[in-house]
């Protein structure tokens, strides 16, 4: 790269070589935004077959089962095991939408009888000091008077309304569209990805340039443990954590335990997250043992003590098992992460989070900080002609 560079000092050439690695992630951030509605299926079906290829090389070597068979077979089984728990937990959303307006009736009886004076003030506040009467129809009103109405509404405001309309049903076909193709085109790349996965790395390490190839090497390397970590041995503890909370859950009698069950184990991705599905899961105990006639506390106490029981065994058996290396990566920091992927790019922003991240990190350590150590030290930082005005030591006078 030096002879494409201008004539410079050796920490121009560092700093050059810098900002051009600053402009190129800019330029990389810019074209994902842009298609990411086409890169987020990719980038999944990459993710997967990064997971998954341990196992199947695994397989390839120890068993000799060849690598089109055991991915084959792989994909066959998780689609129908991921097809049956998401049709069983999809039914019990349906059943819990469908139930929701019994449910916030009985929420407001009884707040209703916990608190009396919160519905008596609100109607007070709300009920008119003046009593008018009701405006009668006009009864002499004819239906060509209305239709004279009907098309003056029209004309006043059917364009925008007709805008509004048009744009939400394009929405809506785009999105339902979007997720078709990401159900569609999910199984099919994962499918071509882990079957040349190793070609791929093999291709991409063998046109490394030759003087940095060990650098490189050794960066993606840390970056590789860092993001195996979370991405392997995350997901298998959060999907231990949400088998475990919803077969717990249903074994104590909470409503909708396996829809339940998979939102504690989809917030565990982020740590500290998971504890966002106790509240609900303690609210339909309540209300369904109040409906039963039993005794509401037994069965609160019940769904507590399943939680916390998941919750001491990830801590204590499943992330010190599953997750034996340390990620790199603090637990606020993969929050922070996650939360600003999510709010820049949706889902493909959470996708790319973690790997970003654990790549910023890893670079930063290996270029930016031994800069920033030079700059700090004064016989580095002191500019050319300028003396060092650190003290000298005091001479000895003995």
């Amino acid at each position: 790269m030096d002879e494409y560079l201008p004539k410079l000092t050796e920490r121009g050439q560092r700093w050059a070589r810098f900002l051009g690695l600053l402009v190129a992630i800019a330029l990389l951030v810019w074209i994902a935004l842009v298609l990411r509605p086409v890169l987020t299926p990719i980038v999944a079906a990459l993710a997967l077959a990064y997971i998954l290829n341990p196992l199947v090389t695994a397989l390839e070597l120890k068993y000799k089962i060849r690598r089109s068979i055991s991915v084959s077979c792989g994909l066959a089984i998780l689609l129908i095991v991921g097809t049956s728990l998401l049709v069983a937990a999809t039914a019990q959303v349906v059943q819990l939408a469908g139930n929701a307006p019994e449910y916030t009736e009985k929420a407001v009886n009884w707040l209703d009888k916990t608190i009396p004076v919160l519905f008596s003030t609100a109607e007070a506040s709300i009920t008119p000091t003046t009593t008018t009467a009701p405006a009668q129809p006009n009864q002499h009103e004819t239906p060509a008077v209305g239709a004279n109405r009907l098309l003056e509404l029209a004309s006043e405001h059917g364009l925008s309304v007709g805008r509004a309309v048009i744009g939400y049903i394009g929405r809506l076909a785009s999105d339902v569209f979007y997720w078709l193709s990401l159900v569609v085109l999910l199984p099919l790349y994962t499918f071509f990805f882990l079957l040349q996965f190793n070609v791929i790395v093999r291709t991409i390490h063998n046109h490394l340039p030759n003087d940095y190839r060990p650098t490189i090497v050794r960066v993606v390397t840390t970056i590789d443990g860092a993001i195996s970590t979370f991405f392997r041995g995350r997901l298998l503890v959060c999907l231990a954590v949400g088998m475990l909370t919803g077969i717990g859950w249903l074994c104590v009698g909470v409503p909708y335990n396996l829809a339940l069950g998979a939102l504690a184990g989809t917030l565990n991705l982020v740590p500290f997250m998971s504890v966002l599905a106790l509240p609900p899961a303690l609210i339909l105990t309540y209300l369904e043992a109040n409906e039963m006639g039993e005794n509401w506390v037994l069965a609160v106490s019940l769904v507590v003590a399943v939680y916390l029981a998941v919750q001491a065994i990830e801590s204590f058996v499943l992330t010190p098992t599953i997750e034996a290396k340390a990620s790199g990566l603090h637990p606020i920091t993969t929050v922070i992460a996650l939360l600003i992927g999510g709010q820049l790019a949706g889902l493909l922003g959470m996708l790319l989070a973690i790997p970003i991240t654990s790549t910023l990190k890893s670079l930063t350590i290996e270029y930016v900080l031994p800069e920033v150590h030079r700059l700090a030290d004064p016989k580095e930082g002191s500019p050319p002609g300028v003396p060092d005005s650190s003290p000298e030591p005091p001479e000895d006078k003995a």
